[in-house]
């Protein structure tokens, strides 16, 4: 039966997206939250208000660097071992990790934490960086790029249910570790239908039998000792070199994380924005806020970006694909950046921003199915997954891993009274936070003004694709 359910490439599709969607509730549990986890921290650490922010900011990003080493390590691993069998391993992982997190409320330590925090990035780590290159190896071509925006769909979905699960239960009786103990739970048998339910035919490594068609059509010319050489896979290094030296990848990537920069701080601290600046009376009421915006824009704008792609490139050579995704990504991004400036000039009027803030969302979460297919066509098929761990690496080491440490510290230095505090029994937000009210906005700018990076660096990638496209007569 379990054969059954995953033996097509729309059931593996369908089982992606639920993986994907749980991995990225569990990303949204800590900002969900944000006064309960830095009151924590200021229970365990013993630290001053003006240092939560920091603390909280490196919880995410420790998770952040794991999974951005380890991305590339998976991505490597691929090219040679069963993509399905990392995948289920990983998860597995994951699923420990989450244990680890909910047993640290209980043994109040920020330390155990910290390290299940980085344990679940080194878990989520093998199924993103197999999952894209997957789904545009074995989807429909008409239908392509929509599949991969209804995939990325759940990064946005997942983050945003998770900005209400975790408030739910962190106000519950329950205590924010059940929701890493029932995310952990759901996952488990997810895991075990990658290890043990994926037809062979799937889960096959993804360079060796391109060596080795190679190496049969011209068996007669070589001899034995070069035909094993022919069969062995390219160091680590070379395949980074190989995939490093293509500007289109390079200003692609460096354009991601410029965005990713943006979406992670306000990922982390945007319910605390929008409690602090007055916007809602609750963390509740923003987490839950916050979350619908995420999850309107991301069901509308993500698979838009890549049914406008499927619409103008299903019939185009992979050069000609390839800038056009550049070209609708940097039109959408460009139109994003400047609905989120007037979302921020409006505040603190609650309707006007709430309106802009959402049509930003839209145009901004239509880029990533356009952006993965950018990467991913920069490269051969055999190197795909490398390339996606090679670009997750660098998207996280100048985007979501500086973020929210930059972010909490200008927090704390611009908003010292935002911090959290117990009032009768309750755990909230200072109640003197309205003293720094334009310290926030300050903090709220900068993650706005750092999507300009992105709309330059994408519009340098398509000057590059536009001069490599073959002449047409």
């Amino acid at each position: 039966m379990a054969l059954a359910a995953v033996s097509s490439t729309a059931s593996i599709f369908v089982l992606f997206c639920v993986i994907n969607v749980l991995n990225y509730v569990d990303r949204g549990i800590i900002p969900g939250a944000p006064t309960q986890f830095q009151y924590f921290i200021k229970d365990t650490l013993h630290t001053s208000m003006t240092e939560e922010g920091f603390y909280l900011g490196v919880l995410a990003s420790a998770f952040i660097t794991s999974y951005a080493v380890f991305i590339v390590l998976f991505g490597y691993l691929s090219i040679t071992m069963r993509p399905f069998r990392l995948i289920g391993i990983g998860l597995i992982i994951w699923c420990a990790a989450l244990v680890l997190c909910g047993l640290a409320q209980h043994a109040k330590s920020f330390s155990l934490l910290l390290f299940g925090r980085v344990l679940s990035g080194i878990g989520e780590s093998s199924f993103q960086c197999i999952s894209p290159a997957f789904i545009d190896d074995h989807a429909p071509a008409s239908t392509r790029t929509l599949w991969i925006g209804i995939f990325f769909t759940g990064t946005s979905v997942g983050t945003a249910i998770g900005y209400g699960y975790g408030a739910f239960f962190a106000h519950s009786s329950l205590g924010w570790s059940t929701a890493f103990y029932l995310a952990s739970f759901l996952m488990l048998p997810l895991a075990l239908l990658c290890l043990f339910a994926i037809p062979r035919h799937f889960d096959t490594p993804s360079k060796p039998s391109a060596i080795k068609d190679s190496v049969d059509e011209t068996s007669h010319l070589i001899t034995p000792e070069a035909c094993s050489k022919a069969m062995q896979p390219p160091s680590i290094v070379q395949e980074a070199v190989d995939v490093l030296t293509q500007p289109i990848f390079i200003l692609t990537v460096l354009g991601s994380a410029a965005f990713t920069f943006t979406i992670a701080g306000l990922g982390v601290f945007g319910p605390l924005f929008l409690l602090g600046l007055g916007l809602f009376q609750s963390e509740t009421e923003a987490s839950m806020m916050f979350g619908s915006l995420v999850v309107v824009s991301a069901m509308v704008g993500t698979p838009l970006g890549g049914y406008i792609l499927d619409r103008y490139s299903v019939n185009e050579a992979p050069s000609r694909r390839q800038y056009l995704a550049l070209v609708v990504m940097t039109i959408l991004m460009a139109g994003g950046v400047m609905l989120c400036l007037l979302a921020w000039a409006v505040l603190p009027a609650k309707g006007p921003f709430l309106v802009l803030i959402t049509l930003s969302l839209i145009f901004l979460f239509a880029t990533p199915s356009c952006t993965a297919v950018a990467v991913l066509l920069c490269v051969p098929s055999s190197r795909r997954n490398f390339a996606v761990g090679i670009s997750t690496l660098l998207v996280h080491v100048f985007g979501d891993v500086p973020s929210p440490l930059l972010l909490g510290m200008l927090k704390d230095i611009y908003a010292p009274h935002c911090g959290s505090v117990e009032v009768d029994g309750q755990i909230g937000l200072n109640p003197d936070c309205s003293q720094d009210q334009a310290g926030l906005r300050l903090t709220f700018l900068v993650p706005m003004l750092w999507l300009l990076w992105t709309v330059l660096t994408w519009s340098a990638a398509i000057l590059v694709a536009r001069f490599r496209l073959p002449r047409r007569n």
